[in-house]
């Protein structure tokens, strides 16, 4: 039989309905089962098409319940497709934090060491603290760094007692005769472990990346609930940086696909009954901070671009950008943009904003002694915030303390 235009219309009417086999609709036209094949593959008569006023009327209804069948079907399709890939990034710390619930023994509260009565007249300000590029697991052998530093786990400990030590002893005692701190906000912005990247779990402390961020956040937990006992409200806020992602290249809609959301959560679920102490962990690179009405913004630093080598004209750039895009928010002004990233402090400043880069903790490692000679004093960055005059002091933090390589004196981490 021979096929004309209006026959391989029919044969495609009847193949797209499905009603009949392909045998059967070769037989009902006179032709072979083959050719009713290559018809349906579309490797015959590609130019024969068929329109919805080709088919029959008591047809057409069936044709377009078929294609809303087929529509629905490809939705679906690509909704499994963005579940199984959702599951695959942040599905696993999802998991995990919901077996952590059951598993974990908050710690327990510290007595209260507010006064009871405070004297008048003192300066009610906002106590800020910068926790960042810790790198907690990471091990440095002075071999690595011609004798300049040495750091692990214990080491990183003691530098977290030293941290908080000093910083209630200054608000607590050196300023107290003039300042009142009934809050603090620790801004945390990243790399507090160092991540799968570069091979660093095989020559980290415990060789095993979720007793790493386990571990980090306990020592989290512990320091904030020293602090606990000196606030009415203690604020802690985390963002992820670039060494805890898991994927290869920044995935910038897979925030809490990142080790660093685990240490947070790790810290949260251990300081759970500590009730002044609040955890706002965003699942995004960037957040705003209101501080008693003064805009903080707090990211890693990974994204800017360094022009020679130096970051300064990259988070110029950024300040200026993001400033932009802040004033066409109905939000509190940002006035301090803050990130870490760089391991060097330093501040940049102008009329109506700053840039504040944080320090951090070791001092040196195998890559920036060897391939950039670099070299940093370990700190962190405290400040108070006026509502009225926005930062007012800050003091950078020396992180080393002339006990520690023999281990921490309480904040003995188990896992």
């Amino acid at each position: 039989m021979k096929l004309t235009p209006d026959i391989v219309k029919k044969i495609k009417t009847d193949i797209a309905l499905g009603e009949l086999t392909q045998k059967e609709i070769g037989d009902k036209y006179n032709v072979s089962r083959s050719i009713i094949s290559d018809i349906a593959c579309n490797r015959r008569h590609q130019g024969v098409e068929v329109s919805i006023s080709d088919v029959p009327p008591e047809q057409r209804q069936l044709l377009r319940l078929q294609a809303e069948v087929e529509h629905l079907k490809t939705e679906r399709d690509t909704f499994k497709r963005q579940l199984r890939s959702e599951a695959k990034q942040n599905g696993l710390f999802y998991a995990i934090v919901e077996e952590m619930e059951r598993r974990i023994t908050p710690v327990a509260p510290l007595p209260s060491a507010r006064p009871v009565y405070e004297p008048s007249g003192r300066i009610t300000e906002h106590l800020v603290m910068h926790l960042s590029d810790g790198h907690h697991d990471q091990i440095i052998t002075k071999n690595d760094t011609g004798g300049l530093e040495e750091y692990d786990f214990n080491i990183s400990c003691c530098r977290a007692e030293r941290y908080i030590d000093t910083t209630l002893k200054w608000t607590q005692e050196t300023l107290s005769s003039q300042f009142s701190f009934p809050s603090v906000t620790i801004l945390a912005y990243g790399d507090h472990t160092s991540g799968e990247i570069h091979g660093a779990v095989s020559r980290s402390h415990y060789r095993n990346q979720f007793n790493n961020s386990l571990a980090i956040g306990q020592l989290h937990a512990l320091m904030f609930r020293d602090l606990a006992p000196y606030f009415d409200q203690v604020n802690v806020v985390y963002v992820p940086g670039n060494h805890g992602r898991r994927s290869n290249k920044k995935d910038y809609l897979g925030a809490h696909d990142n080790w660093d959301y685990l240490v947070a959560k790790v810290a949260e679920l251990h300081c759970k009954g500590i009730h002044n102490i609040n955890f706002n962990i965003p699942n995004s690179y960037v957040a705003n901070v209101n501080i008693d009405g003064v805009g903080f913004q707090i990211f890693h630093g990974d994204d800017i671009k360094s022009s020679l080598g130096i970051p300064w004209y990259g988070l110029e750039k950024r300040r200026h950008r993001m400033m932009a895009l802040n004033n066409m928010q109905a939000s509190v002004p940002i006035r301090y943009y803050c990130c870490g990233h760089f391991h060097r402090p330093g501040s940049t400043t102008e009329v109506n904003g700053e840039m504040l880069i944080n320090g951090a903790w070791p001092a040196t490692d195998a890559y920036a002694f060897n391939a950039l000679g670099g070299f940093t004093e370990p700190s962190q960055l405290i400040h108070g915030v006026n509502k009225e005059y926005g930062i007012t002091w800050r003091l950078p933090v020396k992180l080393r303390s002339e006990y520690e390589h023999s281990g921490p004196r309480r904040y003995k981490v188990s896992i």
